[in-house]
């Protein structure tokens, strides 16, 4: 069962400087559908600028797409009024990147923790506060710190800790641990793991990082210039990725194991810049397989065969070199 369906999601946002006086657009999210499953994490990865964070910000409902829909538990949310919105708040909470910049420094961490549960009627907030500090591996005594006296690891517990402190049904984490030292990163991943396994939570987990990604999550989706180019269990995608771009990605992070994948290391070429326009493959220019048959066509996803649930946007390369 699904808590959130994007539903042919598409933002455009006017694009800046010269070509804003032509009333171009630039597109951010192109037509995008996912299901988020209950209990489950969604991984979504892919190089910075791909619409990650856009996407994030219109589950949230900070930013409303330009076209497509949007449903929370069955209900449509995207085309709904603040005022409508307003009591379902609680049922979805983010974690931003930079955990200094999303706290109030003028706020204690009690304040940061107990604020929102007062708001919406929470019985009990300080003991509830405290919970939430144990479960997050931190002390009850920084209850009473601010952010600037925290570490930064310490303000991403914090900043966990504020997510669940409404009990909500879907938590979206963006790029989390990015902005961490290495050794920090493996605490708040390890974190974010037990957090799932024992409250069963439901996240979406949105990272470049790609083996933090594949800690975390039970399923993937890979993004490349606002489109899902590849999905599925994330055993599969990363085992045995259907997509150049995928392939690419998995091939340029540091390993040694690339005689055990049984297929040759895949590059790309070029810059993410000369993606080809229009309707055709946007990695038509970049792609080791691309066709001409590529230029003007788009298949959209399509089930790999014999892998359930397993999803390609690519037809010319499925099947070469794995």
């Amino acid at each position: 069962m699904s808590v959130m369906q994007l539903k042919h999601v598409t933002k455009q946002y006017r694009a800046a400087g010269v070509n804003a006086l032509h009333g171009r657009m630039q597109m951010a999210v192109d037509d995008v559908s996912l299901d988020v499953a209950r209990g489950r994490t969604l991984g979504i990865v892919g190089e910075s600028g791909c619409g990650k964070s856009t996407m994030a910000r219109m589950m949230m409902g900070l930013e409303r797409p330009t076209s497509g829909e949007i449903y929370f538990d069955g209900r449509r949310v995207d085309a709904l009024a603040e005022r409508a919105r307003r009591p379902m708040r609680p049922k979805f909470q983010m974690v931003f990147q930079d955990s200094g910049s999303s706290l109030n420094p003028r706020k204690s961490v009690r304040a940061l923790l107990t604020d929102p549960m007062r708001c919406h009627g929470v019985s009990a907030p300080d003991a509830r506060a405290a919970k939430l500090m144990d479960m997050v591996g931190l002390p009850v005594g920084l209850l009473g710190r601010y952010p600037h006296e925290l570490s930064g690891g310490q303000r991403q517990r914090v900043c966990i800790a504020r997510a669940l402190a409404l009990e909500p049904e879907l938590v979206v984490l963006d790029e989390p641990v990015s902005a961490l030292d290495v050794s920090v990163q493996a605490q708040i991943l390890n974190l974010i793991r037990d957090l799932q396994a024992e409250l069963r939570l439901t996240c979406v987990f949105i990272g470049h990082g790609l083996s933090a990604v594949r800690y975390v999550s039970h399923d993937i989706a890979v993004m490349y210039l606002g489109r899902i180019v590849e999905s599925g269990g994330a055993a599969d995608v990363f085992d045995r990725p259907a997509h150049p771009y995928t392939r690419a990605l998995i091939d340029a992070a540091p390993s040694a194991d690339y005689a055990e994948r049984g297929r040759a290391r895949v590059s790309l070429i070029g810059e993410v810049n000369d993606a080809a326009p229009g309707n055709g493959c946007a990695l038509l220019h970049r792609c080791p397989y691309a066709s001409q048959a590529c230029r003007g066509r788009d298949d959209g996803l399509r089930a790999v065969p014999g892998e359930a649930g397993h999803m390609s946007r690519c037809t010319e390369a499925r099947g070469k070199g794995r």
